[in-house]
């Protein structure tokens, strides 16, 4: 192993700890990302995480999962809190300052008896634009755009541009087959 990937496997050893992640190969960082991993991460190769004018975060709680697809870009600013699971696919561009939570971390009123936890996935290929929320148990379709501001919280289909707080359909996209976003 060349002495470069001995010091790049001790940095996120640091990051992410002995345990709890799997990495296809090392993820491409620029600025601050801080990782507190008490569950698991995986990430698939060639991920790129900016870290800066705003730090990126990532929260894995114990017993929930991260998982992040090949050639996923994630912005600066942008937060995601794994209380259970959040998938992200391949080809993922996520805008600055997007926050993406699988739970609301707390009851709502008297008669909830804990927080809601509930998966998110995120599907190949789509587009978050600057300052989404992504709420728990919300599943974005393959090749979709989520516009920037938006607040996701229901289901979106695939190859749809949706817009608004909270986010509507605004139009189908036409998207050819193996089209990959850049």
């Amino acid at each position: 192993m060349e002495l470069v990937n001995v010091f790049r496997k001790l940095r996120w050893m640091g990051k992410f700890g002995k345990e709890g992640y799997s990495l296809r190969e090392f993820p491409w960082i620029k600025g601050k990302v801080y990782i507190n991993n008490s569950g698991t991460v995986h990430m698939g190769k060639r991920v790129r995480i900016i870290g800066r004018p705003w730090a990126t975060q990532f929260t894995v709680e114990k017993g929930a999962v991260l998982e992040i697809g090949d050639h996923t870009f994630i912005n600066a600013g942008v937060g995601i809190a794994a209380c259970q699971r959040v998938t992200i696919g391949d080809h993922v561009k996520i805008g600055p300052r997007t926050s993406i939570l699988d739970s609301t971390y707390h009851q709502l009123d008297i008669n909830d008896g804990e927080d809601l936890r509930k998966p998110i996935i995120i599907q190949n290929n789509v587009w978050i634009g600057t300052r989404c929320t992504i709420l728990p148990g919300v599943i974005i379709g393959e090749n979709s755009v989520v516009a920037a501001g938006s607040l996701v919280n229901r289901d979106v289909p695939e190859n749809v541009l949706v817009a608004g707080v909270p986010a509507k359909i605004i139009r189908e996209l036409e998207i050819p087959e193996g089209w990959i976003r850049k």
